[in-house]
């Protein structure tokens, strides 16, 4: 399964900057819950890093940031974008749940902002958070992302329509988070599970962690993101400050592409 996702970003290094150009609301959304637990000076794990452009964004705030990734040629594009900022901690390439980043203990914060996708079965999502709950420093936050099954559906639906008509196609996806010819039968992803938002609480109870939010990324603009680029400033400015207010509304959380999983450990 880690090759498959290896070769995939490694083939696919330069999509996730534009990916994330054109998705614009999980930076600012992270940024916001962010701001709510952390302070400048904090130690954060990335795992699963991508191409840094998150990272970076949390070194602008004064934040030292550890990074690890599976792909070769993220971890290259990493090290030329962030490879001298003071606030580097270490870059790694290894499996996400191989990393040298576990071993570091005491983290103010952990981000899994990719893993969660790539791990098909419940146990081995409970045993990453579970690596999380045993790395952080007593009060320490989990930041964990989730792709929704509505959200994989209407992406299937743009771009693989015939995957209705698959027996491993549109039905077994919604059926089951995962399938092999709806989503994954599009050139644009690997193998992965999507959930319903009410199963994450679960996921993360599971693991001893403390649920505080859960976040609809996109909010109402789900899979449209079109809509938000024809906008000019002001009006974007608007539409992003709407989403953010109202991540956290039940009646948004099914449309949005992404959900954002805040939780704690307990202190002690």
């Amino acid at each position: 399964m880690h090759e498959e996702v290896r070769a995939y970003y490694n083939e696919h290094v330069n999509d996730e900057d534009h990916r994330l150009d054109e998705h614009p609301f999980e930076i600012p959304v992270l940024m916001y819950y962010a701001a709510k637990y952390l302070s400048p000076g904090d130690n954060i794990f990335d795992v699963a890093c991508g191409t840094g452009r998150i990272a970076q964004q949390l070194m602008r705030k004064g934040y030292f940031v550890g990074l690890n990734d599976l792909s070769d040629e993220n971890i290259r594009l990493v090290k030329e974008r962030l490879g001298t900022n003071r606030n580097l901690l270490f870059t790694e390439r290894n499996d996400a749940l191989e990393s040298e980043g576990w071993k570091k203990k005491q983290w103010d914060a952990i981000l899994i902002l990719g893993p969660m996708y790539h791990i098909i079965s419940e146990s081995e999502k409970v045993k990453m958070l579970k690596m999380a709950y045993d790395n952080l420093k007593a009060g320490g936050h989990v930041f964990a992302s989730f792709m929704t099954r509505t959200g994989a559906m209407i992406y299937g639906l743009k771009n693989n329509p015939k995957g209705i008509l698959y027996p491993d196609g549109a039905t077994l996806q919604w059926e089951t988070g995962t399938d092999n010819r709806f989503v994954e039968g599009t050139e644009y992803f690997t193998h992965a599970h999507f959930v319903h938002p009410q199963e994450v609480d679960a996921l993360i109870t599971k693991a001893g962690l403390t649920p505080l939010h859960l976040a609809g990324v996109e909010g109402i603009f789900g899979e449209r993101f079109e809509l938000y680029h024809r906008l000019d400033d002001d009006l974007k400015k608007a539409w992003m400050d709407f989403v953010i207010k109202h991540t956290e509304d039940p009646h948004l959380l099914e449309h949005s592409k992404h959900l954002l999983s805040i939780s704690q450990k307990p202190d002690d």
